[in-house]
């Protein structure tokens, strides 16, 4: 192989790998496209603009109220935002959130 061919070989592993790595984020993201995901007190809305919901590290509070990581902080989950436990089938506990105001939350099972 010479030094074009290498450089055309290199561009096409580069090209492919940003298509995939901009394909994925989309694939992972349909989970929260079903009607299963709908604000709790609003089932007409869906609880996720394809930019708030993600999984998240979270824990139940001695109050027995839900913490959840945003990546920046704690916020306390309110009642009316819970959606049921491992929703989106993975163990993990998922949030749907934008600028700290949760829109949903669906809980991990409590892990000891």
């Amino acid at each position: 192989m010479n030094t074009r061919d290498l450089a055309i070989l290199f561009a096409s592993v580069i090209a492919f790998g940003a298509v995939v790595g901009a394909v994925k984020p989309v694939r992972s993201h349909d989970i929260y496209g079903g009607p299963e995901w709908r604000v709790p007190n609003n089932p007409a809305v869906s609880c996720c603009d394809n930019t708030d919901c993600r999984a998240t590290r979270a824990y139940m509070g001695d109050d027995g109220l839900w913490r959840a990581w945003t990546g920046t902080k704690w916020l306390t989950v309110p009642l009316s935002v819970m959606l049921p436990t491992d929703l989106a089938k993975d163990g993990r506990a998922h949030l749907c959130e934008k600028m700290d105001h949760i829109y949903c939350f669906s809980p991990s099972e409590p892990k000891s």
